[in-house]
């Protein structure tokens, strides 16, 4: 507030441990966040997403002009649950893009969604496996991150799949709701779609279950491919312990481990701990160092990598795609490159999968 009557704007403040950073939305709202152990750019998102959940569920209108502030604290009562749900994965999740599923069954899927989609009247319409995205319309990746994230997040904050719930996109449509809609059709396999005030509800979900009915096999064939997130028929090199695949075109990614080595009977680290390292590799390397080595809209850093008495990481950035492998340490450090390299082929020249 000092440096406000200074004409001075004070963005951020570093603590011995953390940081302090102060924004001011929409000329009515200051955020402020204090964080340790994160970067800078994590608690930059994770305010922002915040923000974005208040539009999300009151609209812009209601935040621009603030008319009740005890009215407007009552109606932001709703994006509560949202926000807890970023702060609980803060340190775990990648805010500007959506999880996802690679499977070979998606592409039979996208073809069935599409036609799904012309007749409930909604261009917006997505699969999810367990809540990670298996294939969408050309309408659902065209939504900005913003707005497809906050819908997952709104999923995942939910006790039940089965929504039909008004929200207003930040970046789409600020000012006007559309319905968000989920209907559950196997016991792990959603429909996802955004419509207008009809049809309703009971309907939508007649017409689906019916048009999906010779598909189960299908949606339940495809569901198999969860926990590994990674199609059954494709084999890692025995040096990876895991990997993060990202879409920079579509703002997705896939993570996962090497299930073959999780029963080698041989001292490994554990699942959670192998994901846990590679979000931490990509946050501090290799998200951190892509805007330092930026061109215009062209990296000049196209790899990245780290070694350790007990693992090594590399990243290799080709086209649209950055993929993040884990190795054990036993791998030579010049040979990474060209089993990264094979390996972002493997996951993503499958003509069966959306990718």
């Amino acid at each position: 507030m000092f440096c406000k009557s200074q004409n001075v704007d004070l963005s951020i403040t570093y603590l011995e441990e953390g940081m302090i950073i102060w924004k001011e939305y929409d000329g009515t709202l200051m955020m402020i966040g204090i964080a340790k152990g994160i970067t800078e750019k994590v608690l930059r998102n994770l305010m922002d997403f915040s923000y974005y959940s208040m539009v999300f569920c009151v609209g812009i209108a209601a935040i621009k002009k603030i008319k009740n502030i005890d009215r407007f604290k009552r109606e932001l009562k709703n994006c509560y649950t949202l926000i807890d749900q970023l702060l609980e994965v803060v340190e775990s999740d990648f805010f500007r893009y959506n999880e996802a599923v690679l499977c070979p069954e998606s592409m039979a899927m996208l073809v069935k969604l599409n036609e799904f989609s012309v007749q409930i009247g909604s261009p917006f319409c997505s699969i999810l496996i367990r809540q990670k995205v298996a294939c969408g319309t050309e309408g659902w990746w065209d939504l900005d991150i913003v707005d497809r994230k906050l819908l997952m997040v709104l999923l995942n904050a939910s006790s039940t799949i089965q929504q039909d719930v008004p929200v207003f996109l930040p970046k789409k449509s600020p000012g006007i709701a559309y319905r968000f809609i989920s209907i559950p059709i196997t016991q792990g396999v959603s429909i996802c779609a955004l419509c207008g005030a009809e049809p309703p509800y009971d309907k939508l979900q007649t017409m689906s279950q019916q048009f999906w009915m010779n598909e189960i096999d299908l949606l339940i064939t495809a569901e198999q491919n969860y926990p590994k997130n990674y199609p059954a028929t494709v084999e890692l090199d025995s040096s990876i312990l895991g990997f993060l695949l990202m879409s920079k075109e579509h703002s997705k990614y896939v993570i996962s481990r090497n299930v073959h080595l999780t029963n080698t009977g041989k001292r490994t680290l554990s699942g959670n701990h192998r994901l846990d390292i590679l979000r931490t590799f990509f946050h501090q390397s290799v998200d951190a160092m892509e805007d330092m080595f930026r061109d215009g809209d062209k990296v000049i850093n196209l790899e990245q990598y780290w070694c350790s008495d007990y693992h090594k990481c590399h990243a290799l950035l080709e086209g649209q795609n950055i993929l993040c492998v884990l190795y054990t340490s036993a791998i030579p450090t010049h040979i990474m490159r060209l089993v990264t390299q094979k390996t972002l082929n493997t996951l993503v020249s499958d003509k069966d999968v959306c990718w």
